[in-house]
């Protein structure tokens, strides 16, 4: 969350006051002096002082992986499906969740789930070209040819030119084929859409990998919260697009 309004709701005073806090130079950030408000922390990942006293990482964030099966809806609740939300037993309000990486309801496997606003955005956007890995079956063979395709990027037929994408041969045969597709992207339907580009229809989709974070051996239906290095992967993309953020910050004032 943003650094001022983290002293807001920690300190409980008034944005005019959280400024004037940093602009004192009272804020630390890892033992760094922080001014900036618009600065994206997070109790969970950095130690955070103001007038020398530590915010409680009670203010921070939680993080589950979650292992989705066939037949539950990528959404936090819904009258006619289950939900991967109805999946994790906690007394977080499952308003404030975000699935981050949906599913169809006809796909199953990895989806992550986290009450941190900002890293479900960062998450969303493909300029942080964050990899997603699939297991597709679809109902043909796979060739040469579109391994290419899929490498120079695939063409819908609105005119929308897919990102370079990478595509494994498992096992093919005329009737059946198994591969491994990993994408930058997440459009909605993308992994169908490339393989019907390409004349195939996938009969299974299974999502392995979002970035560094595995399915592993979660079994389905489960769910975990995150290990030590897979909170450190976060924060190496937290502290990305905190960098890129504060540099556009500073362009525009100058």
């Amino acid at each position: 969350m943003l650094l001022g309004q983290l002293i807001m709701d920690a300190k409980q005073v008034t944005r005019k006051e959280s400024k004037r806090l940093l602009k004192k130079g009272l804020v630390t950030v890892d033992q760094v002096v922080t001014t900036q408000f618009a600065s994206v922390v997070d109790p969970a990942w950095h130690v955070i002082t103001v007038d020398q006293q530590v915010i409680s990482s009670d203010f921070g964030h939680t993080y589950y992986l979650v292992h989705k099966p066939k037949g539950y809806l990528s959404a936090n609740k819904d009258q006619q499906y289950p939900t991967v939300i109805d999946l994790i037993q906690t007394t977080e309000n499952p308003g404030n969740l975000a699935i981050t990486g949906r599913l169809d309801r006809d796909a199953h496997g990895l989806v992550f789930v986290t009450n941190n606003g900002q890293l479900h955005y960062i998450f969303q956007q493909p300029k942080f070209d964050i990899q997603k890995t699939y297991r597709v079956t679809v109902n043909g063979p796979i060739n040469e040819r579109m391994i290419q395709q899929f490498k120079v990027g695939i063409v819908f037929d609105d005119g929308t030119i897919c990102k370079p994408a990478k595509l494994e041969i498992i096992s093919t045969s005329l009737q059946t084929s198994t591969a491994l597709v990993t994408i930058l992207e997440g459009r909605r339907h993308q992994v169908k859409k490339m393989f019907l580009a390409c004349g195939v229809k996938v009969t299974d989709l299974f999502r392995e990998k979002i970035g560094e974070l595995s399915i592993g051996y979660l079994e389905e239906g489960d769910y975990r919260q995150l290990k030590k290095s897979e909170i450190q992967y976060l924060k190496n993309i937290f502290l990305l697009y905190n960098r890129r953020r504060e540099s556009h910050y500073e362009a525009n004032i100058i």
